[in-house]
């Protein structure tokens, strides 16, 4: 609609005797080689082919052609650098705000107050506290808050830092041994699962100072922990690679999801769905019967995930209601499995902000950390009450499980 009332505005003071130049024509034209030419020729980038300084080149091009033309009249030395800001804000123009600045246009000339110039200026300022802030000594932590506020950016949220990001190397490498480590954060289309993918960063390192060889350890992030991704792995690439004397590690942390008509646990990957959890979601007892297919003479799977649907790492289909999922679908289907689960059916779990990371993680990963060799049974029986201990601060409870037969051996030392 501005740009109509612009256009009725030329053409009425066309009509009162306005004259228009041949740069003009080029320059409505769009047509960069001509405009070029003539000023090569000698025309003047800075004549005002009427009464208002407005009809100059410069806003001209603003208004009516292209970035690659206003650029070049720039570096040939054309001004009315206000009135050119003002016809980008007014229509508006960002594209030509953006060149406009790029190439050493004051924005504080602009005599009207529009948003998208303010906005282009905040853009401004925040990339250039960024730059600033990753120059090594040029910004302090004060001087760097400071650029921000006057950048009209919120207070930066500092990266968590946890006592269990830097594990000490405990063993030998172990070649013949294989983990699968998920973590998902931000999904295609569903809430945040907070901090997963911190925790499986944090997980490999662990799985690598135990002696896993990085080699051997899949980790699957994001949106790269994609259902068919996961399936492949599962389906394919461990059963080829995992001996018989290996010891296979599964980590998995992100949202669960409960069937509502049957309670059957799903892990969600990144691009699933709860309203299609069959198609697009994998069954916890699709992945221990796919892990028992494997050749390893244990198999560990750790889930920090809950299936109840009622908020934390669990999600369901909206306008559905939370559920108990099934307790038998946290036990493992094969002798070789061990579980370890965050959360019993009918609980959520939550995460420790101020480690970053999910509360069961932590604790499992802290209890690895003091006791390498630790079975099942004196980890599980370390990290259970601290995880309860830790929900029950925030009101809640959240009860870990443990499953499987082989709980007096070691969990995961070789």
């Amino acid at each position: 609609m501005r740009l109509l009332a612009l256009l009725a505005i030329l053409g009425s003071l066309g009509a009162a005797g306005c004259t228009t130049t041949p740069l003009n024509k080029a320059i409505k034209s769009r047509d960069l080689a001509e405009v070029q030419r003539l000023v090569e020729a000698g025309a003047d980038v800075n004549q005002v082919s009427g009464a208002r300084t407005m009809f100059a080149p410069l806003p001209q091009a603003v208004i009516y052609s292209t970035p690659e033309i206003v650029v070049y009249l720039l570096k040939k030395g054309a001004g009315y650098h206000q009135e050119a800001l003002d016809r980008a804000g007014w229509l508006p123009r960002p594209e030509m705000i953006e060149v406009l600045l790029d190439n050493g246009v004051n924005p504080n000339l602009a005599a009207g107050r529009y948003e998208i110039i303010e906005s282009a200026i905040r853009r401004r300022a925040a990339q250039v506290a960024q730059a600033a802030r990753k120059a090594p000594g040029n910004l302090d932590d004060d001087a760097y808050a400071r650029m921000r506020a006057s950048a009209g950016m919120p207070p930066e949220k500092k990266a968590p830092s946890s006592d269990i990001d830097a594990p000490a190397r405990r063993g030998a490498e172990r070649p013949d041994d294989f983990a699968l480590v998920i973590g998902i954060e931000e999904y295609q289309g569903l809430p945040k699962a907070d901090f997963g993918e911190r925790d499986a960063k944090t997980v490999r390192r662990h799985l690598e100072a135990l002696g896993f060889p990085a080699r051997n350890i899949i980790s699957l992030e994001g949106s790269h922990a994609t259902g068919s991704k996961l399936r492949s792995y599962l389906q394919e690439w461990l059963p080829l690679n995992v001996k018989a004397n290996s010891t296979l590690f599964v980590y998995y942390s992100g949202h669960g999801a409960p069937d509502t008509k049957t309670g059957e646990a799903y892990l969600v990957p990144w691009d699933g769905d709860p309203k299609f959890l069959k198609s697009t979601a994998l069954p916890l007892k699709t992945l221990y019967a796919d892990l028992a297919k494997t050749k390893a003479k244990r198999v560990v799977v750790a889930l920090d995930a809950c299936f109840s649907g009622a908020g934390g790492r669990s999600v369901l289909a909206q306008g559905a209601r939370p559920l108990v999922a099934k307790a038998a679908e946290l036990e493992p289907t094969e002798a070789r499995l061990t579980i370890l689960a965050a959360a019993s059916g009918d609980e959520i779990t939550g995460t420790l902000e101020e480690q970053g990371h999910g509360l069961f993680t932590y604790h499992m990963l802290k209890g690895l950390s003091a006791d390498p060799k630790a079975s099942a049974k004196s980890l599980f029986d370390y990290l259970r009450p601290r995880v309860q201990d830790d929900a029950r601060r925030e009101n809640r409870e959240q009860t870990p499980v443990l499953a499987g037969t082989a709980l007096g051996e070691p969990l995961l030392a070789p």
